[in-house]
């Protein structure tokens, strides 16, 4: 069963050959109804310890972010007086710098694997 992929051609696929030699099944005229009464049943045999999981990982979790904000809000240096943080943006020439270092950072990473861009997206970084 197996096919050359680059030819692309799935209508002489083995696999689509067996589906349609297939029957076709029309589902019941109480198909909905009785999928959702099993779906109830499901639910209603379920002991109760098992309900009070999803919301005790939530909580969990909840609790976890706190803690992590609570943690970084008590790291975070760099504030002044006043409580609010002090950001330093560099000079215009130093962000012109680092636009530089990425682009050519983006070319090297990009000429490593070059089979992974189309000839229009090595064009675009490139700039033309």
């Amino acid at each position: 069963m197996k096919r050359d992929p680059s030819t692309g051609d799935l209508e002489k696929d083995p696999v689509w050959e067996l589906l349609r030699q297939s029957p076709s099944l029309r589902p019941g005229p109480n198909f909905a109804s009785n999928v959702a009464r099993a779906a109830r049943l499901e639910e209603a045999a379920k002991p109760w310890w098992s309900r009070l999981w999803i919301p005790a990982t939530v909580g969990t979790a909840l609790a976890g972010a706190a803690a992590l904000v609570a943690v970084v809000l008590t790291l975070e240096t760099g504030t002044n007086s006043g409580g609010s943080t002090v950001t330093t943006l560099p000079a215009d020439s130093s962000l012109a710098d680092l636009q530089d270092n990425y682009e050519t950072e983006v070319l090297l990473a990009a000429s490593d694997h070059l089979a992974k861009y189309s000839d229009e997206e090595l064009v675009t970084l490139i700039g033309f």
